[in-house]
């Protein structure tokens, strides 16, 4: 008897729909898996049949052929397991074949029938429903994350009995939704809720920093902070989700997605909060970026819709740094295996820190740096010329001081108002704002050549201004554009329509530093 039953398969951060169809005839037992199947895949057909014996079901005596279609797919992953079985228990009329077709079926099987949870549900349902299904049964370990897919039914089962109940018999759907209101945004109180622990306020000094990353968020532009152990800079970084705008349902779900290809959970409410990724300095290039012989999200592609702090940057390995330049400006990786190509998105706040030399104590009046001139070149080669033209922002950050501490600790005291992560999210918001109602609905980082010209257009005056700098610093074209969208941003801030001079001053003091590659 045929069946045919729906399913997918996770590649990369994408679903492919999958069709299991399985035909048992006359012939010697055993199980026949066709369709360019994995090796993961092939072992299947042992789980399957101690599966549906455990489960008190007879195991069919005939030749079992099960073809994945389409068959030019490769196909990978556990989770095919549970619709493989649901496909021979169709064929055998245990299942009614003609309900089974209306459900799509993702699950692994353990050898006593319980149904595991597996990686990348949620591409595999959004793959399913673009296909017209509505239905899907999953494990039930899935069943948050899976419920995210608005316009669907979930099903979630434990066991491949309750799967079989499920499909002949019906049942219940679950449900988890995101609260939004009609722009897609999240809701304040959610995203409030959700939002870190760590404020900007608990931060003693540092005005200028908090300046520069108020900057650097309000643009999405991509930041190094240099300066001496203890002054600051990872607790800084650390607090940027916190002044960061609400993401909207389409991020949530993006960040999900991503997540649930990498095989990370995260509670629903951590789904709410933008991503922040904060990977080891040892960490290589595969990680960072992703790949694999069957590719797999990297730390890009994890901090997707959110930051990637990459702390002690001049401490990573060259070639690890230099791979994020092309990600850096299209946003995107592409791994290519076997004739297949697999794109994964990568649209992060970049944000670096770096001691000035090894020691840490370059440049500091209070302690004699230990470095020696070869140390120190080698340190700060670290950082290639083409990767810091990419840098939009860079800043130096000094020690605070006793007084500034004491002071700091007094003032905050009494009003945090204007200190906390609170104030700086809604200068943020109100900058973003500002940008948006002059037809901008892009980051100013993001913004291409042609709108470069429309929203970064100087008057007389300030073209004079720009023309001395670029001689003067001996700016690159990219280092120049970067400056006007920095500067465009500043204005924003500002709520001014047009860049002026002072602006672009400000703007021109965060490419002025360049301490590390000196």
């Amino acid at each position: 008897m045929f069946s045919r039953i729906h399913t997918a398969v996770c590649r990369g951060v994408e679903g492919a729909e999958v069709f299991v169809e399985t035909d048992i005839a006359r012939g010697l037992p055993g199980i026949y898996i066709v369709g360019l199947a994995s090796p993961m895949v092939m072992e299947s057909r042992e789980r399957i049949k101690s599966a549906i014996l455990n489960s008190d079901l007879e195991y069919p005596r005939g030749r079992i052929t099960v073809s994945l279609t389409p068959a030019s797919l490769r196909k990978n992953g556990s989770g095919l397991d549970l619709p493989i079985a649901a496909g021979v228990l169709a064929s055998c009329a245990y299942i009614d074949a003609v309900k089974a077709w209306e459900y799509g079926i993702i699950g692994e099987l353990s050898l006593e029938g319980r149904v595991l949870g597996v990686t990348g549900v949620l591409p595999m349902i959004i793959c399913m429903r673009d296909a017209g299904i509505r239905k899907v049964i999953i494990p039930a370990e899935n069943a948050a994350e899976a419920s995210l897919v608005s316009g669907m039914e979930i099903y979630p089962v434990r066991s491949l009995a309750e799967c079989i109940e499920r499909i002949n018999g019906g049942g219940n759907a679950e449900s988890i939704s995101i609260a939004v209101d009609e722009d897609g945004v999240v809701s304040e109180a959610q995203a409030c809720a959700a939002q870190p622990a760590g404020d900007f306020a608990d931060i003693k000094g540092q005005e200028n920093a908090k300046r520069a990353l108020t900057i650097a968020v309000a643009g999405r532009h991509g930041i190094l902070m240099v300066g001496s152990p203890g002054c600051g800079k990872t607790m800084l970084a650390s607090r940027l989700p916190g002044i960061m705008p609400p993401m909207t349902e389409k991020e949530c779900l993006e960040s999900a997605v991503i997540y649930s290809a990498a095989g990370k959970t995260r509670a629903h409410k951590e789904l709410l909060t933008r991503p922040f990724r904060n990977p080891h300095c040892t960490i290589g290039r595969a990680g960072l970026i992703g790949g694999g012989s069957i590719p797999v999200p990297g730390e890009i592609t994890l901090a997707h819709n959110g930051v990637l702090f990459m702390d002690e940057v001049c401490e990573y390995d060259t070639n690890t740094i230099e791979a994020l330049r092309t990600p850096i400006e299209e946003k995107k990786i592409v791994h290519f295996r076997k004739g297949d190509s697999y794109v994964f998105p990568c649209n992060f706040q970049l944000v670096m820190a770096a001691n000035p030399c090894p020691c840490g104590y370059f440049g500091d009046s209070k302690r004699m740096c230990k470095c020696s001139e070869a140390q120190l070149e080698r340190y700060r080669k670290k950082l290639s010329g083409p990767m810091m033209d990419r840098i939009d922002m860079r800043i130096s950050m000094e020690k605070v001081e006793f007084e500034d501490l004491r002071e700091s600790s007094s003032s905050q005291l009494n009003d945090k108002s204007d200190t906390g992560s609170g104030f700086i999210r809604s200068s943020v918001m109100n900058a973003i704002a500002f940008a948006q109602s002059n037809g901008r609905l892009r980051y100013n980082a993001d913004m291409s050549e042609s709108e470069i010209d429309i929203y970064c257009a100087l008057g007389p005056a300030e073209e004079k201004f720009m023309k001395r700098a670029y001689d003067a610093l001996k700016m690159t074209p990219r280092s120049y554009k970067k400056t006007l969208k920095v500067a465009r941003t500043i204005a924003d801030l500002a709520c001014s329509k047009e860049i002026h001079e002072e602006h672009l001053a400000e703007a021109l003091s965060y490419r002025m530093f360049d301490q590390v590659n000196e």
